[in-house]
């Protein structure tokens, strides 16, 4: 019994393991992720998340300049949030959120970049590669 025990909790472990895997895989991409490729028939719709801390004065933007064929993507940003229940914690970091929606079978790619508004550079880049198909 000891060993059926055992092997259940294995089990149950591994499970926990891999839907956690899962479910980093799904939640967007850290500040330091490299960039992405997204895979979409006309009509769908993919969420990017980056992990963002206005406190610092630090915001994710769109670079409409390094855009390449954005006119076949319908893109609404989501805005802010730092967790589920809703609470403003000040200081703390949070995500920010865009849904891309392809309009159009075709590549498209968008970069988005970390920056302070006032300062010239900014301190990080994320490029997503949008690979539309027709239904």
């Amino acid at each position: 019994m000891n060993r059926m025990a055992l092997g259940k909790s294995s089990y149950a472990s591994r499970a926990c393991l891999l839907l956690a895997a899962a479910m980093v895989a799904t939640t967007g991409v850290g500040a330091d992720a490299a960039d992405q490729t997204l895979k979409l028939t006309v009509g769908q719709q993919a969420t990017v998340e980056l992990e963002e801390n206005p406190s610092t004065g630090y915001r994710w933007t769109i670079d409409a300049k390094a855009g390449v064929n954005a006119s076949i993507l319908r893109i609404d940003d989501r805005g802010f949030s730092q967790d589920a229940s809703g609470k403003r914690l000040l200081g703390a970091p949070g995500i920010h959120r865009w849904s891309i929606e392809a309009t159009s079978a075709g590549n498209a790619s968008v970069t988005f970049i970390y920056a302070r508004s006032w300062e010239a550079t900014s301190v990080r880049r994320h490029q997503v590669t949008i690979q539309a198909v027709a239904r």
